[in-house]
């Protein structure tokens, strides 16, 4: 039986120590654009402090998947009124080609390729891109050629290192997650060797632990390969907008209030309860599981969305507070996990006495 992965989200200054304690085996890293001019071109400095990073990582015991590179990013910036809109910025160079076009895609294809191999024996578990359903990291690619981005992503991975384990994650929370289910598991061959997702139920959108149970059942169904939960959590802060408080076309960042709560609130009491009965449900669904990454492990000084620092939207997610100390979650995701590894070993050892 392949041991599950158990991540986190983590900045470069996160404690490993206290990591490895919780019981964490794994950290997710974003790998910037590698070249500045063209493909197989000089290198970016970015790209060699992710490496640099990556290494680092290795080295202090912990195994990464990487990220491929981006094709856009999003953040809210306030227009004359003050109304904070989203400013879309493209992260792959002009060289690269029109995004949505076959030079673009072919572009990524060699950039997915090339850093398979620089980082062969460092990486070998990959998501691609981030969250392409959504218009905050998709930019203007339709949902199709979204889609395509990605597959041209893995096909490159998987050229040049065939054992690769790779993989998309959909945000889950917009009109166009099921068409990419459907896209990639509706038989096109096997692209992607997991059926990423992102959930964050009780906070960007309705729902709870519960809804972990009911989500993991019907993607199980509906494409019939291992799950990875790429990104799952709940923040320790903020209120809930009242009915009718903001506008359909604002962004929670203007009034520094969650969409929804769930049981005891936004508290880091709310969040480690949050945290105990999610893996309730991930334990129930283990044997459905690639793994599971939290989002985060250390809570932030500023909101990446907006930049504030009193905008609780990206925050107080962390399982640590802001001097590295562990929030009441952290002891709930330990004791959660251990609950999982625990399973696990005891269906090893049942499958080797039954000589499985």
């Amino acid at each position: 039986m392949a041991k599950l992965l158990f991540g986190a989200c983590a900045n470069e200054s996160a404690d490993v120590g206290l990591i490895r304690k919780t019981g964490i085996d794994w950290v997710r890293q974003d790998l910037a654009m590698p070249f500045a001019d063209r493909v197989g071109g000089r290198l970016t400095d970015e790209y060699l402090r992710n490496r640099a990073l990556v290494q680092s990582w290795i080295g202090q015991g912990l195994k990464v998947m990487g990220v491929t590179p981006r094709p856009f990013g999003g953040s809210y910036e306030p227009d004359e009124q003050g109304v904070l809109r989203l400013r879309v910025k493209r992260c792959l160079p002009e060289w690269c080609g029109a995004p949505g076009s076959e030079a673009y895609n072919r572009s990524y294809e060699e950039i997915c390729a090339w850093l398979a191999q620089d980082l062969k024996g460092l990486i070998s578990t990959w998501q691609i891109a981030n969250e392409l359903d959504i218009e905050l990291f998709a930019g203007p690619l339709t949902a199709r050629q979204a889609c395509e981005f990605i597959a041209h992503g893995a096909r490159g991975l998987k050229r040049t290192d065939a054992s690769s384990v790779v993989g998309h994650n959909p945000a889950g929370c917009g009109p166009h997650s099921d068409y990419f289910y459907g896209w990639f598991y509706g038989g096109r061959g096997a692209l992607l060797d997991y059926c990423g997702v992102d959930g964050y139920y009780g906070t960007w959108i309705d729902g709870g632990p519960e809804s972990w149970d009911r989500r993991l059942a019907e993607l199980r169904e509906l494409t019939g390969v291992p799950i990875l939960v790429n990104e799952w959590g709940f923040s320790s802060e903020g209120a809930q907008l009242a009915p009718g408080e903001l506008p359909a076309d604002r962004t929670p960042c203007q009034v520094r209030k969650w969409p929804s709560t769930w049981g005891p609130g936004h508290t880091p009491e709310g969040q480690a309860a949050f945290v105990r009965e999610c893996f309730d449900v991930f334990l129930k669904h283990r044997r459905s599981l690639l793994g599971v990454f939290f989002y985060r492990w250390e809570d932030q000084q500023n909101c990446w969305q907006c930049g504030r620092a009193d905008c609780p939207m990206e925050t107080r997610w962390g399982l640590v507070d802001l001097d590295g100390k562990p929030k009441p979650a952290w002891t709930a995701y330990k004791e959660g996990l251990a609950a999982m590894k625990a399973a696990e070993e005891a269906a090893s050892t049942k499958g080797l006495s039954q000589g499985k």
